[in-house]
């Protein structure tokens, strides 16, 4: 496994082309408005120029916390789904560039000020007409543009609230459930909806009959639930592991992990409660371990990838370890789960990503951050353009939504990918988008989530 970390912002790069953006915007508006000025008030050219440069400044300093006033509207009024998002942003972009508009008044303020130390006697409602017509005249053009710069950028022809048109309507993906944090099963389509482990679950590992499942809970403890209702506390730890670094046996009695932090395999017997302590036998980082086909018999590998070690659990309670050595691992317990080779961490929470898959000569990557959204390319090394999907207003593209986990379901013709709490389905040919469930991380019982050494 590796770390993944945040993309460092380049504050300069950023503020230089803020200004590329900002200085010909604020000429154009400049001149426009002065222009329109002269129209109605009658002054000079050249002195309403000097008016409505600093008119502008004013405005666009009263337009920060307009900006942030409007961050919270968009958020208020913009659903948290993406087909939602899409039909609804429009309307918000005008109700959001009105409120701006208001801003103008700061720009009349300034007028009356400045009209009084010229000794221009004005009417007010002449001073006003001019202000306003300015502004519509400015408005009228920075409007649409500020738009379409800012507009989500997406080729998907259609955004469906159901995935019922799924060429593969009947299979299965594990997710955990938004709000509730249960572990659950839906169809492609979105029908049969049931609940798998009903209790707080994050990441998670599931045998193949679907009746254990080995989880980190919220508080951060491994756990082992059981069809039969049963849940126990396997390891209390504050320490942050992978599914990666934990297996469990065939009848699910035995429960190993490895813990990086004191450098030891611990083995649980679930019924007895009694704990099998031995120092891991490589170095720890990127550890896994893997149980076998056996009652008795795991594996453990670590960074030293030419080698692995067969641990074997003793009728009397002693753990016997044998390092081998060649690429020959013996046959594996089944199981599908949160398991991968990379990591990330966000605060209280961290957990493995699967931001990319490949299918055929069709690849799918998303990205989350600036710029957050998804891409379809075809031919690894050309990266020719299939399909991309990008929810980034903004100049700078500052995300609204992240886009997470991603996977080519059946064939090649769709994928599923995770996106600010909802997981959805694409129709690549027809480039369509339809929301299958609120939730995430999701898994498949596929080669792609199987448990490995």
């Amino acid at each position: 496994m590796s770390p993944i970390l945040a993309d460092a912002i380049d504050f300069p790069m950023v503020f230089g082309l803020g200004l590329v953006v900002l200085v010909p915007l604020m000429a154009f508006e400049v001149f426009l408005e002065a222009f329109v000025l002269k129209l109605t008030w009658n002054l000079a050219f050249r002195r309403l120029c000097l008016f409505a440069l600093f008119a502008n400044l004013w405005s666009l300093a009263a337009g920060i916390p307009t900006k942030i006033l409007n961050t919270f509207f968009y958020g208020a009024l913009l659903p948290e789904d993406l087909p939602g998002f899409f039909a609804r942003y429009p309307f918000a972009v005008c109700i959001g560039t009105l409120i701006y508009f208001a801003v103008t008044v700061v720009e009349a303020a300034f007028a009356f000020r400045w009209l009084r130390r010229q000794a221009q006697s004005l009417q007010r409602p002449q001073v006003w007409k001019g202000i306003l017509f300015a502004n519509v005249a400015s408005y009228a053009v920075v409007a649409p543009l500020h738009y379409f710069a800012t507009r989500p950028m997406s080729q998907v022809r259609e955004f469906t609230t159901n995935t019922k048109w799924s060429a593969h309507p009947t299979n299965t993906v594990y997710f955990v459930r938004h709000g509730a944090q249960s572990l659950q099963a839906v169809q492609l389509d979105g029908l049969g909806e049931r609940a798998i482990v009903p209790i707080p679950v994050t990441d998670y590992l599931l045998s193949t009959d679907l009746k254990m499942c080995l989880f980190r809970a919220p508080s951060g403890n491994l756990c082992l639930w059981r069809a039969s209702g049963d849940s126990n506390l396997v390891w209390q730890t504050n320490e942050r592991f992978s599914m990666n670094q934990v297996a469990f046996s065939p009848s699910g009695n035995l429960v190993a992990f490895a813990s990086e932090h004191s450098n030891a395999l611990e083995v649980v017997e679930i019924q007895s409660g009694k704990h099998l302590k031995q120092a891991f036998p490589f170095k720890m980082w990127d550890c896994s371990i893997a149980w076998s086909t056996e009652e008795r018999r795991f594996f453990a590998r670590g960074s030293e990838t030419n080698a692995f070690a067969e641990i074997s659990v003793s009728p009397g309670g002693e753990l016997q370890t044998k390092i081998l050595t060649g690429t020959n691992v013996p046959p594996l317990l089944p199981c599908y789960g949160r398991v991968g080779n990379a990591r990330w961490y966000g605060g209280s929470d961290w957990g493995l990503v699967y931001n990319a898959d490949t299918c055929g000569d069709l690849d799918v990557w998303t990205e989350p951050g600036l710029g957050s959204g998804l891409r379809v390319y075809r031919d690894k090394k050309e990266r020719i353009p299939v399909l991309y999907l990008h929810v980034n207003p903004g100049l700078i593209h500052l995300a609204r939504f992240y886009f997470e986990d991603t996977a080519f379901v059946g064939g090649c013709e769709e994928c599923l990918f995770e996106a600010n709490g909802y997981i959805y389905l694409l129709d690549i040919q027809r480039k369509r988008v339809g929301t299958v469930v609120r939730g995430d991380r999701f898994i498949m019982l596929t080669p792609r989530y199987q448990k490995r050494l």
